[in-house]
């Protein structure tokens, strides 16, 4: 493919879409019911040389979440762990202000937007002890898929760490905070011409604002994923990556099904090159990863479901459709 100038990479990589009026779901506050709202239709925005899908709210509008379970080999340590992944993705209406989902949607109120949030949880073992690790990303369809704010968060028998990003006035503006000495601190880092967010990229590179699957490839400069920079205890900066995409669409077969995908590869700041890989009929769901350093997923199972009003007792049994048990005590 060829090779797009800076100005226009960053906006490729996190695709266009059009919006129209439709109902949008979330969690509540307290996490009983759900919030649905219809939001006026949004002016299409953005650089892709493909159209946007009209049909984005159609799909990811219609009041549930897509959740995806993995198999996960997760590096730690030295050794490969195995454990579990799953990517929640559910859309949601946000305050631009706050940084915090909204209780009440206001269309009067130009801070308010309609966002699409992921949450991506890790669960794996070492040893004695566990890792339960969360980031949730929150981006805006209406602004070619743009990092509004992330969060991360991790828990082990050592200690907790949590940091908040938090994207505004061309900046990432990120508070990290460790049970380790030295490593509680603010950051302000400057997200201008062609950076992308390493965290995003399982979004962005799903291409949803289109229904066919866009494949934009070049160089670019990355903030690290949050992850990544917790494992290595490493402060926050850009470092050069680039996308590239295979050449071809192949078949690959994982326990949920065989599945016809396109294969997206970078490389991180650890020097560590991932592929992931992206189903090619919308809505180009994330089918598997791996990288180089020994990481890799591949989908169990998947389903549409309004995941906050099923915390019944017997509920559990839905984690069969991600191909996932739930926990046993």
């Amino acid at each position: 493919m060829q090779e797009l100038n800076s100005g226009a990479r960053l906006a490729s990589m996190i695709a266009c879409t059009a919006v129209a009026a439709a109902w949008i779901a979330g969690c509540s506050a307290d996490g009983l019911d759900t919030t649905t709202v219809a939001p006026d239709a949004i002016e299409v925005v953005g650089f892709s040389s493909s159209s946007a899908s009209p049909g984005f709210w159609s799909h990811w509008g219609d009041g549930k979440a897509e959740l995806n379970g993995y198999d996960l080999v997760q590096p730690r340590y030295g050794e490969l762990r195995k454990g579990r992944a799953v990517l929640v993705y559910v859309t949601e209406p946000f305050s631009k202000r706050d940084f915090v989902k909204v209780n009440d949607w206001d269309r009067s109120d130009p801070a308010q937007v309609q966002v699409l949030k992921l949450n991506f949880i890790k669960k794996f073992q070492t040893g004695v002890y566990d890792y339960s690790v969360m980031t949730s990303i929150f981006v805006d369809p209406a602004e070619r898929f743009a990092p509004v704010k992330t969060t991360f968060s991790m828990q082990e028998w050592c200690g907790s760490v949590y940091e908040e990003t938090v994207f505004e006035g061309g900046e990432a503006k990120i508070s990290a905070h460790s049970y380790f000495e030295g490593e509680t601190a603010n950051y302000a880092l400057a997200m201008d011409g062609n950076v992308v967010a390493e965290d995003t990229l399982k979004i962005t590179l799903r291409g949803l604002g289109a229904e066919t699957l866009e494949q934009p490839e070049g160089e670019l400069r990355l903030l690290p994923s949050s992850i990544e920079r917790r494992f290595r205890h490493v402060k926050p900066t850009i470092v050069p990556s680039a996308v590239s995409w295979a050449p071809e669409a192949k078949t690959v077969e994982v326990p949920a099904g065989r599945f016809e995908v396109r294969e997206a590869s970078y490389a991180r700041q650890d020097g560590a090159r991932c592929t992931t890989q992206i189903e090619v009929s919308y809505p180009h769901r994330v089918v598997g990863w791996s990288c180089t350093d020994g990481e890799e997923a591949k989908l169990r199972g998947s389903a549409r479901i309004p995941y906050w009003q099923t915390h019944n007792e017997g509920d559990e049994k839905l984690l069969g459709e991600l191909g996932l048990e739930a926990l046993q005590f």
